[in-house]
């Protein structure tokens, strides 16, 4: 896939480039790094500029990419501030409120947790959106508010989970994939 089609969180982009996420952020504001600011006011970063800058900079790993399986989670309002602030402060979560920010996550996300209540969504025929791989996994949450006869659909091309997501769900997620090593401090993250 090309870079220019593909975006990284300021999270992302910081562990790429070996700096924080505060300076990051900076290097958006002062121009450094192109991205845009996504409806639920999460930086993506343009993959190209990411490559630009280290390029320009002499920069080792300009054409690194993410090691690790990341997932994505597409959500609607109902994840509670505290839940969103402590799934973006983990690694290989990716967050997704708004049906442009999908936008080259195809071959960064190899599972996807989507909420059963989002509207803009087309049920009835979800099979795999936008060409994501065969290797990506789905996993559709809240689905008890999916009619029946869609459940049934769905249940043929993702896995189905019936409560609300939570940051602890997540974090038994990635150490269950391998994808974190260590637990990561939730009421910590939660507190912040």
């Amino acid at each position: 896939m090309n870079d220019k089609n593909i975006y990284y969180s300021t999270r992302q982009t910081a562990r790429i480039l070996g700096l924080s996420v505060g300076t990051v952020q900076r290097m958006v504001s002062a121009g450094a790094l192109e991205a845009y600011t996504t409806q639920g006011g999460h930086r993506r970063i343009l993959a190209s500029s990411v490559r630009h800058y280290c390029q320009a900079r002499g920069v080792p790993g300009a054409g690194q990419s993410l090691a690790g399986d990341q997932v994505c989670i597409i959500h609607g309002e109902e994840l509670t501030e505290p839940t969103l602030q402590a799934l973006a402060r983990m690694e290989h979560v990716v967050l997704v409120s708004h049906p442009l920010e999908l936008t080259g996550l195809s071959e960064d996300c190899t599972t996807f947790f989507i909420d059963a209540r989002l509207r803009w969504l087309d049920w009835p025929d979800l099979h795999r959106p936008l060409g994501w791989g065969p290797r990506a996994r789905f996993i559709v949450y809240n689905s008890q508010s999916l009619p029946a006869e869609q459940r049934a659909s769905v249940s043929q091309h993702a896995q189905l989970h019936a409560a609300d997501l939570s940051a602890e769900f997540i974090a038994g997620y990635l150490l269950g994939i391998g994808a974190q090593t260590t637990p990561p401090d939730i009421q910590a993250a939660l507190a912040h």
